[in-house]
């Protein structure tokens, strides 16, 4: 007998969570209580989870976020997931699309985006219930091949750029004092005002400190003679290693400091275990505006993943569309995320 049971994140049973996290099939760090506790305490988001249990035993669940649009308005996010033990995983998907039921009609839209390797199997589930699939892809470096094999199957730029960067003097490490993470939140805003694109709160990078702890997150850093250039943080959980956000100072471009720090988060990925090193999104090339990260992604020998953000909104489903091919709604877009509208 399946049921549904949703708490609240000073209700949950976190032991029984974490327990179910470890047996799940999906191995996700966007689904973890720690990351609930960092959206929780530095964007102030609303973190519940729900779980699916067969006669008392937890067989599947998610975690979600109910977060205000338009500064007034409930929505309700899923990334990634779903949990699920073996044989569970459409049972499971069903009873979460069946719970949140009772939230569209007072939501302005719930999004759903399971994780990539299991997201195109549900794409029918979605569309019967009235949700609009909408395409995106990631790239996933296999590092269980030898650390060569990954090297020599790098684009020539990628390896040039990295050659470069050493040639230059560059130091990329590992940042493992508070001092070095303050010192990536102010290029952090450096970068966020020159680019145009929202900053991450200071108390996020707190939490995120606090990760890095528990071997749960890794800013890496480069430096020259001194003086912080660029950074890159990750997630990382269990044999899986996602990339977050990149901030740089364009006036040391030429120094190549993110290829160094690429490689170098792949050399410590493949030291530590990972097994999946995600770079986490993929621009389609035709997107103008979004040629250079397109670009330099393809670089780096990842294979393709296929995924999809399914939306119960036709409008949030044209919206999307309108940002991704178009320079001035992403620039709108980007205005109304800075404000806290969206």
């Amino acid at each position: 007998m399946y049921k549904v049971k949703i708490v609240d994140i000073d209700s949950l049973d976190v032991q029984q969570w974490n327990e179910l996290l470890m047996k799940s099939k999906v191995c996700d760090a966007f689904q973890t209580y720690e990351w609930a506790q960092v959206q929780r305490n530095s964007m102030g988001l609303e973190p519940y989870f729900l779980m699916v249990s067969n006669n008392g035993d937890p067989v599947g669940g998610v975690m979600f976020f109910r977060k205000k649009a338009v500064g007034l308005i409930d929505s309700y996010e899923i990334r990634g997931g779903p949990l699920h033990v073996s044989g569970n995983r459409v049972v499971v998907m069903k009873s979460i699309v069946n719970a949140l039921k009772e939230k569209e009609g007072k939501a302005i839209y719930l999004l759903f985006i399971p994780y990539p390797a299991i997201n195109h199997t549900f794409m029918e589930m979605f569309k019967n219930e009235g949700y609009h699939p909408f395409p995106f892809r990631t790239l996933i470096i296999d590092l269980e091949r030898p650390l060569d094999s990954i090297w020599s199957a790098l684009n020539k730029r990628a390896r040039w750029g990295v050659r470069k960067a050493n040639r230059l003097g560059l130091k990329a490490e590992v940042a493992n004092t508070w001092q070095e993470w303050e010192e990536y939140y102010h290029l952090h805003m450096l970068h966020s005002r020159e680019k145009q694109y929202p900053a991450s709160p200071f108390n996020f990078f707190r939490e995120m400190f606090k990760l890095h702890h528990r071997n749960m997150a890794r800013l890496f850093i480069a430096e020259h003679e001194g003086h912080l250039i660029a950074g890159s943080l990750f997630l990382v959980y269990k044999e899986n290693m996602i990339f977050l956000q990149n901030a740089s100072l364009d006036a040391f471009r030429k120094f190549n400091a993110n290829n160094l720090i690429q490689w170098k988060s792949i050399e410590w990925a493949k030291e530590n275990g990972v097994k999946a090193y995600d770079i986490n999104g993929l621009p389609p090339e035709e997107t103008e505006y979004l040629r250079g990260i397109y670009n330099y992604k393809r670089r780096w020998d990842g294979k393709i993943y296929w995924y999809y953000y399914y939306v119960n909104r036709r409008s949030l489903y044209a919206g999307m569309h309108l940002i991704r091919t178009h320079f001035l709604a992403w620039k709108m877009f980007s205005c109304f995320r800075n404000y806290g509208l969206i």
